[in-house]
Order: structure tokens, then sequence, then C-alpha cells
């Protein structure tokens, strides 16, 4: 079977000559509004070629829903019902679908979609060719009554229409925002499969389907990490008795050991440009932050001090380290200033950012490098909660509240969504076996991810697409 980048041939079709890049812009949802509101969207189960083939009635219901889910779960829009608009559909008798090659958004009444509070719509039209199905889409947005992004994708084989949706999906994201979708991004993660079973490291689409495992072996496999170009993850390893970190290549599907130095060396995390790794280490009796080469080789002392120095996080414009460190007392969130010359990286100047919390952890950068979320223990409550702030520690939020412990926060390669681990029991303040969770970057909109998995904790979302 040939690859599907071969097979799939994908036109984009070109926007109305009317809509000029100053409409676009105005139409552009701005997610970081205090007015931000989601949008209403329809998704009209799309229209067929062959309206009384069953089969290909059922992937027509099926792909329309599916698309209308991956856009609900952006955060950005909120589905509505179908029944809403069923009786608008049968009074069309589906002429809206008839639109060859999707010219325009002849067909459909504006006004009428409009009436029923829909702001954005997406028609699709599925034909059976000889070489696969070919899928039309376009979106419309209501407001201004135009069509924003239109696609064909041909050649598509029955098993491959989902990958063509979350690729439509990303193209409407980017186009109402500006920013790049998350629907072709992979989680890398911790897990249990049972009670008794170690804890191991696998891989999943963004939502938690096609679970991979990269690790294998009884021994513990903890703190994994996207490269930024999603080639590589590195993670600890006790394979060897001792925690050493290894680099783990996805495409060869090979693993090596890059760092061994006696006792911790855990917690990577990958430079913006994927030049450096920064590591725990263990200095005599101290825990002190190293650097190391993608490669391996000798690891650097880089920022040593009296105490804890864990945690790091390098900021993806490649001006700062967010780490933590315990040299005034308890654990609080630091950031080090950074200047890189060549391949050597230094610590120009360093910032303490939180003062509140017993127990501050696992900091991550928002991708603009604009705020930084962590864990924090507030001891009156005995509870790990998720936190918000900005880069110099200023507008401090909690995400989390009386759900548990909330742990080991991440975000979205977009910026819209974070990743954690929670061992709340359903909506409940009770604790059970830590679990994956989403939520908008305001804290709202909180689920869990279904993984079949006894346990899962430490989630890292890759940066780029795949």
């Amino acid at each position: 079977m040939k690859p599907m980048k071969k097979r799939i041939k994908i036109t984009i079709l070109l926007l109305l000559s009317t809509i000029c890049s100053t409409s676009l812009a105005s139409i552009k949802i701005n997610i970081d509004s205090p007015k931000f509101r989601r949008l209403v969207l329809a998704v009209p189960t799309f229209g067929l070629a062959t309206p009384n083939n069953r089969v290909h009635q059922q992937i027509a219901r099926q792909a329309s829903d599916r698309l209308a889910g991956l856009l609900q779960y952006s955060g950005l829009f909120n589905q509505v019902k179908k029944d809403l608009y069923k009786k608008l559909l049968k009074e069309y008798k589906d002429p809206i679908f008839k639109t060859s090659g999707l010219p325009g958004i002849k067909g459909v009444d504006i006004a009428q979609w409009k009436s029923l509070n829909i702001e954005t719509m997406i028609i699709a039209h599925i034909t059976q060719k000889s070489d696969g199905f070919e899928f039309l889409l376009k979106t419309i947005d209501l407001r201004k009554g135009e069509s924003v992004v239109g696609k064909k994708y041909s050649g598509v084989a029955r098993g491959d229409i989902d990958k063509i949706l979350t690729k439509y999906a990303d193209h409407v994201l980017k186009q109402y925002t500006g920013s790049d979708g998350i629907f072709n991004s992979k989680l890398v993660f911790v897990a249990k499969k049972n009670r008794k079973s170690s804890k191991q490291i696998y891989m999943s689409n963004f939502d938690g389907s096609d679970v991979q495992q990269i690790s294998r072996g009884n021994s513990i496999n903890l703190s994994p990490s996207w490269s930024p170009d999603g080639k590589y993850i590195t993670y600890t390893s006790y394979r060897d008795g001792n925690p050493d970190l290894f680099l783990y290549d996805l495409a060869r599907r090979t693993t090596k050991k890059i760092s061994s130095r006696r006792g911790m060396n855990s917690g990577s995390t990958w430079s913006h440009n994927g030049s450096v790794i920064a590591f725990t280490g263990v200095r005599g009796t101290d825990t002190d932050l190293f650097t190391l080469s993608p490669n391996g080789g000798l690891a650097k002392p880089f920022i040593q001090g009296q105490g804890l120095d864990v945690d790091p996080s390098f900021s993806p414009n490649g001006q700062y380290l967010a780490y933590v460190s315990a040299r005034y007392g308890n654990p609080h969130l630091f950031r080090a200033t950074l200047q890189q010359t060549g391949k050597t990286l230094k610590v120009v100047s360093e910032k303490r950012l939180t003062y509140a919390g017993w127990y501050n952890t696992t900091p991550d950068w928002s991708p603009n490098s604009s705020k930084i979320i962590f864990s924090g223990y507030d001891k009156d409550i005995d509870r790990y909660d998720v936190f918000v702030m900005n880069n110099d520690g200023t507008k401090l939020e909690r995400l989390t509240l009386k759900t548990g412990d909330n742990e080991d926060p991440n975000w979205s390669p977009n910026g819209q969504l974070i990743i954690f681990s929670s061992n709340r029991i359903g909506g409940s303040n009770t604790k059970g076996k830590h679990q994956l969770y989403m939520m908008s970057k305001d804290g709202s909109s909180q689920r869990k991810i279904n993984l079949p998995f006894y346990e899962v904790t430490q989630a890292d979302w890759s940066k780029n697409v795949f």
C-alpha cells in the first residue's frame, strides 16, 4: 500500500475572489480577548453523490460528526445539535450540497441559518471514484456571508478519512485564529497498564487515540520530553539500575543512552532550537541542573546552588529557562535569562517568580513565551493545583480547585489548551488514580482523556504537528 501522502491528492480551493485580506483579518477570533466566546458551529451530515448507498450514508454521518467533534474539542466552537436545523435541511431538499467544486456559497440561505444563531457552518460532499473517495469541504462564516476555507481531497481510502478530517480541522483553526491547529499533534506520557505493571513511556494522538508504546522491559521509566521538531523523545529509565537519560528516535524506533551520571539524570527539556538538553542531576549531595548535547557526551553544570534545583523548562523564544529551586527554603519557581553564543549557553541573570505556595513545581511555557503554567501545593487544603502567571511572575491565577491533585500541566502547540494529570474521581475532590485531563487555557471545559491505562501521568504535548 502506498503512503497516504502520495495517494491523497490535496487541492486547495481558492477563497472567493471577493474576500480580501482585510476581510479575512476581521473574522479572526481573538482568543486572548477577555470578551472571547466560542463561535456557534453547524456541521450538517455530508452530502453524497450516492445518497441511497447505506455504507456511504454511514461514512457521511461519521465523518461530519467527527469533524464537528474535533472543532468542539478545540475550545473555539460550540456545536449545535443537528435537530436544530433538521427541518431547514428538509426544506432545501439537499441543494446546499449540489455545489460541484464548491464554488461560492450558492444554495445557502444565510439569513435562515443566522436566524438559528449559527455563526459558522461547514458543508461537504463525498463522491466515490475509481481511486477512492473525493471529499469537497467548505467552511462558511455566516456573520459575513463568506466562504473562508475550501479544500478538496482526492483518492482517499476509507481508513484515511480521519486523517483528512484532522487536516481540514487544522486549516479551519488556522483561518480563524492565525495559529496552527492541534489535531495532528502528539502526546507522550507515563502510564501503567495495571496496578502491578511498571511505568512505561507511551505516545498517542492529541485525543488519546492510536496509543504506541515507546519503552519496554520491567524497569521504571519517567519524565518524557519532545524535541522541538518532534523527531525525538528523551526520558529517564532505570533499566540499567541507575536513573539514566535516554533518547528515542521516532523514525528509526531506536533508543540510546545519552547521560549516565551517577545518581539522577531526570526531568529533561529541549532548548528552542534543539541544540541543548537540560536536565536534573546530582553533584555531591546537591541536586543541580546540567546541560548536554542531544548526541550525548559530557554533561556540563549549568545552574548550581545550595539545595534543590530541578524541573528545567526552556522558553520557546530561547530567552529564558524556568526552573524550581529551594535555595531560599521551600521550592519556588525561578527564571534564568539566557545567552547563547554558538554552542555555548550561559545564564545572564536570575529572577524569583513565585512567593506564594508551599511547593511549586513543573513549570511549562506557553508557545509565545508570555505565560508559565505550573503545579503548586496548597498546604491549607492538602491539594496540588494548576496555576498560570505571566513570565515575570505577575498576575497569578488558579485554574483548578477542589478536584483532587492536579499536576504536570503542559501547553498545547497553539497555546489554547492545557493538558495535566489529575487523581480526581469524576468531578469530585476525592482522590483516585491519576489520569490525563484537558482544559481550556482559562481553566474551563475540564474533561478526561480516555486512555486504556490504570494510571497516567507526566504528559508532554509535541511542539509541532505530524
